[in-house]
């Protein structure tokens, strides 16, 4: 197994669009949602550099090879009248699994948060994703059962929109 000291972290640039798509990609096929991505490497490109950026994203590279990613951004408590870090997603590939890259990623995400004022982290994950729930918990997250998670999307985003 390889450690994760031959791994480098870095923060992605505008020039990575296209790898944090392709592994956003490869996360989507990993936990068999290839029908819930709707992105283009252009989407990616415009969201890492809005003013200001709509998302923040961080590469793990292993010899010039992508092998992980973590994209955040800030949030806000109001109840705890701060900023928070969510964790939109994280993805290490097969072949660098096991080598704590994850925990790495998710210390890279919260340093991030930190150094911008924030002092929580949050992330969801899909019910069925037994191996991120325990990969969390294994990490020091808490599963929350005070909140439930609402969304609204297409066909209801659009009404919402319409009807106000």
């Amino acid at each position: 197994m390889n450690n994760a000291g031959d791994i480098a972290i870095r923060p992605a640039v505008l020039a990575d669009a296209a790898v944090v798509h392709a592994m956003l990609l490869q996360l989507a096929m990993a936990t068999d949602a290839q029908k819930k991505i709707k992105n283009s490497v252009k989407d990616i490109a415009a969201a890492l550099t809005g003013d200001p950026p709509a998302i923040h994203a961080f590469i793990a590279d292993r010899n010039g090879e992508p092998v992980g990613l973590a994209i955040v951004f800030l949030n806000f408590s109001t109840w705890r009248g701060s900023p928070g870090v969510y964790v939109q997603d994280i993805y290490v590939a097969a072949n660098a699994r096991g080598t704590g890259l994850g925990k790495r990623l998710l210390r890279a995400a919260a340093r991030w948060g930190k150094a911008r004022g924030a002092n929580h982290l949050r992330l969801s994950v899909e019910p069925e994703n037994a191996n991120a729930r325990a990969f969390y918990l294994s990490a020091g997250l808490k599963l929350r059962d005070d909140e439930l998670i609402y969304a609204a999307t297409g066909k209801s985003f659009r009404k919402l929109v319409d009807d106000l």
